[in-house]
């Protein structure tokens, strides 16, 4: 029976775990390939930038993700907590998306028009393989 439990409690605690150690690593900024220095000027500041409502959405998403942990660590597990706490990671998740997303129609505003689309597509297809952009060389 433990067995059982701990298996999808584990599963699910690995799957929640990158992002949280993507959100504790120190902003370094990514250049982009093909985007003006203007542009890659425009993305440093912003991924650099103190964010302090970011952090916080992250705080509440570590929250709900420990309270879902040790809910589901419970000797006795209570269907109706297990929901709840669910439900709670979810809100919180849903709220930090929101929110970054925002945040890059934001910075996407702030670049010169012809870097937009290069940008966009350059994430996008990043996001698609589970790579960062590659760094641009330095002068």
């Amino acid at each position: 029976m433990m067995k059982r439990i701990v298996r999808p409690a584990l599963l699910l605690c690995c799957a929640v775990a990158p992002a949280f150690a993507v959100a504790a690593q120190a902003p370094t900024p990514t250049r982009f390939p093909g985007v003006s220095e203007a542009g890659n000027a425009a993305l440093a500041k912003a991924q650099t930038a103190p964010d302090p409502q970011r952090q916080a959405l992250i705080k509440q998403v570590r929250a709900a993700h420990e309270q879902l942990t040790s809910t589901i660590m419970a000797p006795a597990i209570d269907v109706e907590k297990v929901a709840a706490a669910l439900r709670q990671e979810d809100a919180a998740q849903a709220q930090l998306r929101t929110y970054n997303n925002d945040r890059l129609i934001n910075v996407v505003k702030q670049l010169p028009e012809e870097d937009r689309g290069t940008f966009l597509r350059t994430l996008l297809l990043s996001r698609r393989s589970g790579a960062t952009p590659s760094p641009a060389p330095q002068p």
